[in-house]
């Protein structure tokens, strides 16, 4: 496992995007390549975020796996998928429960090695950046896999999940 600060991650942009799109293309997410592009430029600017890392994982020499993360810092955020957390935690639980936390924004596993401990061995080394270990991320009810994989680790969800298509599942890490 390798840490990227801010700079570093900058410079290897395009190995993250080349990840990113190996993993977000393929169902359950099906995203295009101008999804690629929206996380390229993003990351760039989460990257400039207080606190700001990333983890990269290698498997025989290459890239396999990616986790970025940062300080959620009050007030709780608005834009990207911060609405929807809000909605669903409501106002007070939001700043309780996440604001402080480290926020992990993009777990990324590459297919070809999925199922052999990769994301499990990510997740360990984000949260062994965090002092008190308290972090948080979010999937949708769209890929069952995601969460079956964060429970299997022992993160909980922060809600009852939804089973409906398309919403926001908040998880809490391990204690």
């Amino acid at each position: 496992m390798h840490t990227y600060d801010a700079a570093a991650t900058r410079a290897a942009a395009d190995r993250f995007a080349g990840l990113y799109r190996d993993v977000f293309t393929a169902p359950p997410w099906n995203e295009d390549e101008a999804r690629v592009e929206e996380f390229r430029a993003r990351l760039r600017q989460d990257a400039a975020r207080p606190g700001f890392r990333a983890v990269v994982a290698e498997v025989d020499g290459r890239w396999a796996g990616f986790t970025t993360a940062w300080p959620t810092r009050r007030p709780f955020p608005a834009g990207r998928a911060y609405g929807a957390v809000r909605d669903r935690l409501g106002p007070g639980r939001t700043d309780e429960l996440l604001v402080g936390a480290l926020e992990i924004d993009e777990v990324a596993v590459s297919p070809a090695v999925q199922g052999r401990g990769v994301g499990g061995r990510l997740l360990e080394a984000t949260l062994a950046t965090v002092p008190d270990r308290r972090a948080w991320l979010l999937t949708w009810t769209t890929s069952a896999q995601a969460i079956g994989f964060y429970r299997r680790h022992g993160w909980q969800p922060a809600h009852p999940i939804p089973d409906t298509a398309d919403e926001v599942v908040v998880f809490l890490s391990p204690a």
